[in-house]
């Protein structure tokens, strides 16, 4: 399988992020919103991938701080409460 660029992925993730938002709202059931950003930044953990713009830079820093952000992003999807 082919390795995702940046763009693709963001727009993988943005789709999941729809998807969970509308299901959130439809069923009334808050948590659809916070496994939307759990899935986000999991899979920001798994694979992390950078803007090409920003490839200049050292790799394993890009790889680290891609990492910490999706581990951000799933510590906001589990310490935050949506109401719908």
């Amino acid at each position: 399988m082919k390795n995702w660029t940046f763009g693709q992925q963001f727009a993988v993730l943005l789709v999941v992020l729809v998807v969970c938002n509308v299901l959130s709202f439809a069923t009334r059931i808050s948590w659809f919103h916070n496994l939307g950003w759990l899935l986000y930044g999991l899979l920001f953990v798994v694979h992390p991938v950078w803007p090409r713009s920003w490839d200049y830079a050292d790799h394993d820093k890009l790889r680290l701080g891609c990492r910490i952000g999706g581990g951000l992003m799933i510590l906001a999807a589990l310490v935050t409460r949506f109401g719908v």
